[in-house]
């Protein structure tokens, strides 16, 4: 399947395993997606899938309207004070190992976990009616 990854990071090893074993064929990786530009140029291109860590839900439903949308999953597993306890950290397992910065001198420390098919549904359920 031709697909794009949206994301302002550099994948890690084990997240390219993943889209090799998942058949993906990346045709494009960036940081930014616009619905309105992105969306018909990538069907223009052929695009099936787009693979993402993290986006808002208004423009994951955008995405899941055009394509099949699959997040890699990623799981907090604490945080450190210091840039260099995280590299450690990160050191051990560089696979599948990565951080961010949180708060002020502070990194929240994840690991990937697996690949999943994102799938929106959206409810509505009326709170308030003119007309009481």
């Amino acid at each position: 399947m031709k697909a794009v990854v949206v994301s302002r990071h550099a994948l890690l090893g084990a997240q390219q395993r993943a889209l090799a074993e998942l058949g993906a064929e990346v045709v494009e990786t960036t940081a930014q997606y616009d619905p309105d530009a992105d969306n018909p140029r990538w069907k223009a291109q052929g695009i099936d899938a787009v693979f993402t860590i993290a986006l808002p839900p208004a423009l994951l439903a955008r995405l899941c309207e055009a394509f099949r949308v699959f997040t890699f999953d990623m799981e907090s597993v604490g945080m450190t004070e210091s840039e260099d306890a995280a590299r450690a950290w990160c050191a051990e397992a560089p696979e599948v190992r990565s951080y961010l910065p949180a708060r002020e001198g502070s990194h929240r420390l994840l690991e990937f976990r697996g690949v999943s098919e994102l799938r929106v549904q959206i409810q509505t359920t009326r709170v308030w009616s003119v007309n009481g």
